[in-house]
């Protein structure tokens, strides 16, 4: 008598719980690093004595930010799982910085058509502030589908072979 079969679970669930944690420590080393800039650096820090100047340690978490989002994508594509649109969109992919709008990255929406006059043609432009690439999304266009699970114009016309056999009719396969 076999085993029954428990709940299907995630595989590699090692691999996903180690990006979403580089994630997550790549996001807190940015923001704490945009928050030091923004108040003139850590209070803490600049009374101890041992450690950096200020004006050096929001560069180094940055840095080490880079370093964790740099990993993270290294560890997603050797064990091939996929990441999520909102996890690609928020880092840079040419300098690996984390995108922080305002602070890291600037967004505009321009509209390339004759004249502005295409509504469906607007698009948000983010440019890194450290690296000066911009990246391209379209705004009002729907999410294409991927391509596994798109029907083929040839496939749309056609019935599946297995429909003909039930109800009867030859099939040329």
């Amino acid at each position: 008598m076999a085993k029954a079969k428990g709940p299907a679970g995630v595989s590699n669930r090692h691999i996903y719980s180690r990006v979403s944690y580089l994630h997550q420590a790549a996001h807190y080393l940015a923001l704490s690093t945009t928050h030091k800039t923004a108040t003139g650096g850590n209070s803490q820090v600049a009374r101890d004595k041992s450690a950096t100047t200020p004006s050096q340690t929001p560069n180094a978490e940055m840095n080490l930010s880079r370093q964790y989002l740099s990993n993270m994508r290294s560890v997603s594509l050797k064990a091939v799982i996929r990441q999520s649109r909102n996890m690609k969109q928020e880092v840079c992919k040419f300098c690996d910085t984390l995108q922080i709008e305002g602070e890291t990255c600037h967004s505009s929406v321009e509209n390339r058509s004759k004249g502005g006059r295409k509504p469906w043609a607007d698009i948000l432009v983010v440019r890194c502030v450290s690296c000066g690439h911009a990246k391209r999304y379209p705004v009002s266009a729907p999410k294409q589908i991927r391509k596994p699970l798109r029907v083929s114009k040839k496939d749309a016309g056609k019935e599946p072979a297995t429909e003909k056999l039930d109800q009867g009719l030859p099939c040329a396969t």
